[in-house]
């Protein structure tokens, strides 16, 4: 997935010429500061460095005033440094020494950004929205509308609770989807794409890098420990990694990507597959499977074809899986006969305790169909539902999480509210596919298939633990399905410029874009062809 612009250069006259770097891809400019804080981060999470407070204040406020200065004139360099920050937006919370309840790094920098878009809004060029990314948006506005409701019944039914904590706790939960609608709103180039882009692949680098580190940190100890990483708890880390090793393996397989940044991204690579071992999670080590499988079902056949068979050699051979991975997979199953499940044999407390969780929280639902028991109120609420006998017990089953996100959902805010996110889901995929098709060359196609990837991830893991609307494991996707969004207007625009005869800045595609076929077929591809006709108009007219 190389970042930048094609090295292959248009002739204004008309005549290409192929130079020997024809698939060269170069990477956007970023300032170098940007770089540096990312490495400064990544140092002080991986090596769990403390940093005094008075110096860290100080730094954040000559950090924050010239990323300010520089918003002002260029409003995406504030979401460039979002998007370096998210993943450590719980390992480096920065509450600016406890001044007002809830300000922290995340929230200065979304206002940081806010306020760049909003000083320069009459210079943005601003397009409509095209259909599917206007009924997104519609979605994500009804499912934001049924969780405030949540939340609101939760402050009310609970006398413990504050307008003010109610309010701290939606804004949390509404981060993910505040940095889509900045995405969103504030993207309009593609240049500017690539640089976040850019940006969330050079983070999730050191990231892989620093996990190293940390893997030694856990293997001189001597007690094996799971690693939690950025997220502060093993299976949200390992979700992590499951998620996110996509964007780098993109990188990897990107032609023209130069071998000494090929390296260093297959370094990151497999920092973070190390660290998705040493957390330990079974949930996440499958979420990466389905992931990959469909990477290499987009992308070749022949290698899907190996990688299946590499996938059923490991499920029927588990001791080839590494270390501590190994050791939880061979023992979800105790006490084992005759190669299947019988009356000697039995799940591990872990599994038992899951399947004991979802049972209670299916009867839960069913309790509260419509409305829920309210949000966070699962763990109150839990233990009366659960089973109580001889297979659960031993079982610590009081104030646990759910550890799955369809179900929590279900039970905290109702079957309504649960249907919606399941359709936001299903849009996802929708997205991503129709980016796949419709992309004008194979930087696109190949972030499009890394975004799949990703949400086949998150769809899995999230069948094993609720972390469906965590800033650190869902900004990053939040970020590329704005992106993806935009992109069905950078291929007609591309194309119109082509049809001028302007030099593109990137190699032209091979064929017209899918939406704007003249036989095209129906629906949502009419759609966008409609919509992107006005602008196809002008560019030809250029």
């Amino acid at each position: 997935m190389g970042f930048g612009q094609s090295a292959r250069v248009v002739d204004l006259s008309g005549e290409s010429s192929r130079a020997t770097a024809a698939e060269t891809f170069i990477l956007p400019k970023i300032p170098w500061p940007y770089f540096a804080i990312t490495l400064f981060m990544g140092f002080v999470a991986a090596d769990d460095v403390n940093v005094p407070r008075a110096v860290l204040l100080v730094l954040s406020a000559v950090v924050f005033y010239s990323l300010l200065m520089k918003s002002l004139v260029r409003p995406v360099y504030g979401l460039i440094a979002l998007a370096a920050f998210i993943p450590y937006s719980k390992a480096i919370a920065g509450n600016l020494g406890g001044m007002i309840p809830g300000l922290n790094y995340t929230t200065v920098l979304t206002l940081i950004t806010l306020v760049g878009f909003f000083s320069n809004s009459k210079n943005i060029e601003k397009y409509e929205a095209l259909p599917l990314e206007a009924s997104f948006r519609r979605l994500l506005l009804v499912f934001c509308g049924l969780v405030a409701f949540s939340v609101l019944h939760t402050d009310i039914s609970d006398s413990s609770l504050t307008v003010f904590s109610a309010l701290v706790d939606y804004k949390r939960w509404f981060d993910p989807l505040m940095v889509f609608f900045l995405t969103s709103y504030l993207v309009q180039e593609e240049e500017d794409a690539r640089k976040i882009l850019y940006m969330m692949a050079f983070t999730l680098v050191v990231i892989g890098i620093g996990t190293y580190w940390q893997r030694h940190e856990l293997d001189n100890r001597s007690h094996y420990v799971r690693l939690t990483g950025l997220a502060g708890q093993a299976n949200t880390m390992g979700a992590f990694y499951a998620n996110y090793a996509f964007v780098m393996i993109g990188y990897l397989v990107m032609k023209g990507m130069k071998r000494i940044r090929r390296g260093i991204f297959f370094v990151g690579i497999v920092g973070c597959l190390l660290g998705l071992s040493a957390t330990q999670s079974r949930g996440d080590a499958l979420g990466f499977v389905g992931g990959m499988t469909i990477f290499f079902l987009l992308r070749n056949r022949l290698q899907f074809l190996v990688y299946v068979a590499a996938v059923v050699f490991v499920a029927y051979n588990p001791q080839f899986l590494p270390g501590g991975l190994k050791q939880r997979v061979e023992r979800t199953v105790q006490h084992q006969s005759n190669g299947g499940l019988d009356d000697k044999t039995r799940l591990d407390a872990s599994a038992r305790t899951r399947l004991a969780l979802w049972k209670g929280a299916i009867r839960m639902i069913e309790a509260n169909p419509v409305m829920g028991v309210g949000y966070k109120m699962f763990q109150t609420y839990i233990f009366s539902f659960v089973d109580h006998n001889e297979e659960t017990a031993g079982l610590e089953l009081k104030g646990r999480d759910g550890h799955n996100a369809y179900l929590m959902i279900g039970a905290e805010m109702g079957l309504p509210t649960l249907l919606v996110f399941l359709a936001i889901l299903v849009f996802m995929f929708r997205i991503g596919w129709r980016s796949f098709r419709m992309s004008p060359d194979p930087f696109w196609k190949t972030v499009s298939v890394c975004a799949l990837a990703s949400i086949t991830s998150l769809v899995i893991t999230n069948m094993f633990g609720s972390r469906v609307f965590s800033l650190v494991l869902t900004g990053y996707l939040w970020m590329m399905l704005a992106i993806l969004l935009k992109m069905p207007r950078w291929a007609e625009r591309r194309s119109g410029t082509k049809e001028a005869g302007l030099n593109p800045g990137l190699l032209a595609p091979s064929r017209r874009p899918v939406f704007s076929s003249p036989g095209a077929g129906t629906g949502e591809a009419q759609e966008a062809a409609r919509s992107e006709q006005p602008l196809r108009r002008a560019l030809t007219d250029e």
